[in-house]
């Protein structure tokens, strides 16, 4: 019902005219109402009232559109100069929020010229009900618009969706057959992020006793375009009847959204976290203490992912009526937490320092070896190995490359890693004895460790 409501909302902001009529229905009406309840005194003059009021609102109009130009010129900076034309051009809400307040200022000034504000009248009730409905509905829908449009997911939707219909209206575009003999494919009606899954609603659709193979094809947060299968469904004969009669209502269970949330999205947390960790550590801004923040929570989001369960609970549900749906394994959400700070990090030691302490924090909590697998190979891809030589020997080599020229710095690492090899190796001990591959990293290990130890300059 929520969804529902939200897409009317949308669907109608899209013309101005249905926006005009909506508004003047609901203003209209309660006019009608409040005329029919309470008349008012004869004689009695709103002109006070009705001045306030048209105060207000032009206060209102030019505050917010003094923010929302500094907003545009500030999100021109950062994308293009270009969106700022298409904010009123092609923007209708924004179109609509500033002619009716401008149209309610006139309209409430002209019954006070006309004489027209006897409170027994029904035209000063209709000025103050269409004021009431600008200021406590129409201004903060319209902040809440502003706030969604300068977005960059908003703003490359917009321009996207503009030229895929200029597309259309040239071109003569054919269509994509997918199916196949035993397969049905339920496709996606319109291009976005898989925001969520209503994974109970999905469940209780689906038969009891289903023998057919369900396979969801995308994962939640993953950009889906028009057309894409959803599901795949390998169904025997018995059930093709009810798939066929049933693909409209199952495909609703996918909820399409032109922005990622947190729900149910794990890696959209961590996509965050590392921009603003990459953002922080450029030249351009030069914070390296937000990125050593954002790298202290990713290391608190990989220790909580490092402590459950590989397969959702939603999973192990959907699984039990033969539903397989993707989800992120615990190397890629590693990967995708410290690599990109890695790469542009590499060559601030304090980066590359947090990034092995906060992997030596996470390690104590790793109690399954396939995890413990993850988190060693992370550390060893970081190529630290420059720091078990001698660094004037390293010098001669013209293929090794060390890009921490200070010997205090080298140290520093040497120290961090020194501390991650023990509390690998004694996390291996704890849980990996049984394990050849992990009892030979184990040796590596203590070896590598004297070295580190031992080149200290």
């Amino acid at each position: 019902m929520k969804r529902k409501l939200l897409l009317l909302h949308e669907s109608i902001k899209q013309d101005w005219r249905y926006l005009a009529l909506l508004a003047y229905v609901i203003v209209a009406t309660l006019t009608v109402i409040l005329h029919v309840l309470r008349k008012g005194q004869e004689g009695v003059l709103l002109d006070g009232y009705l001045s306030t009021l048209a105060s207000i609102i032009a206060t209102l109009v030019v505050t917010t559109f003094s923010f929302v130009f500094v907003a545009l010129q500030l999100a021109s900076v950062q994308f293009s100069p270009r969106i700022i034309r298409s904010f009123f051009e092609y923007d209708h809400f924004s179109r609509f929020f500033l002619w009716s307040f401008l149209a309610c200022v006139g309209y409430l000034m002209g019954l006070q010229y006309f004489g027209l504000s006897d409170a027994s009248l029904i035209y000063p009730k209709f000025g103050i009900v269409g004021s009431f409905y600008l200021i406590l509905l129409v201004f903060p829908l319209f902040i809440h618009h502003v706030v969604d449009n300068i977005n960059a997911s908003s703003i490359t939707q917009n321009i996207a969706k503009r030229t895929v219909n200029e597309i259309g209206v040239l071109y003569d575009t054919s269509t994509l057959n997918l199916s196949e003999s035993n397969r049905l494919l339920i496709l996606n009606k319109e291009s976005g992020y898989l925001d969520s899954i209503l994974y109970n609603k999905l469940f209780k659709i689906i038969p009891s006793d289903n023998q057919s193979k369900i396979v969801v094809k995308p994962h939640v947060g993953s950009f889906i375009l028009e057309g894409m299968p959803l599901i795949e469904i390998e169904y025997v004969e018995s059930e093709r009847e009810f798939y066929q009669k049933n693909r409209t209502k199952i495909a609703n269970q996918f909820i399409i959204s032109k922005f990622r949330s947190y729900e149910q999205d794990i890696p959209f947390g961590i996509r965050q976290l590392v921009d603003i960790a990459i953002k922080a550590i450029s030249p351009a801004v030069n914070d390296p203490t937000t990125a050593l923040n954002c790298i202290d929570y990713l290391g608190l989001i990989i220790k909580k992912a490092a402590l459950s369960n590989t397969v959702s609970k939603e999973a192990a549900l959907l699984q039990q009526k033969n539903i397989h749906i993707r989800e992120f394994s615990f190397e890629q959400l590693v990967d995708l937490a410290f690599d990109q700070i890695y790469h542009w990090g590499k060559e601030d030691y304090i980066i590359v320092r947090h990034l092995v302490k906060t992997i030596s924090f996470i390690l104590p909590f790793v109690n399954d070896t396939e995890k413990l697998y993850v988190l060693l190979a992370e550390v060893e891809d970081m190529e630290l190995s420059f720091l078990r030589e001698d660094y004037n020997e390293l010098l001669k080599k013209e293929d090794t490359i060390c890009p921490f020229k200070r010997a205090e710095h080298r140290n520093s690492l040497r120290d961090y890693l020194a501390d991650y090899y023990e509390v690998s190796i004694k996390q291996i001990e704890k849980i990996g004895l049984t394990d050849e591959k992990l009892k030979s990293i184990k040796k590596s290990y203590e070896r590598n460790r004297a070295f580190v130890l031992r080149h200290r300059e």
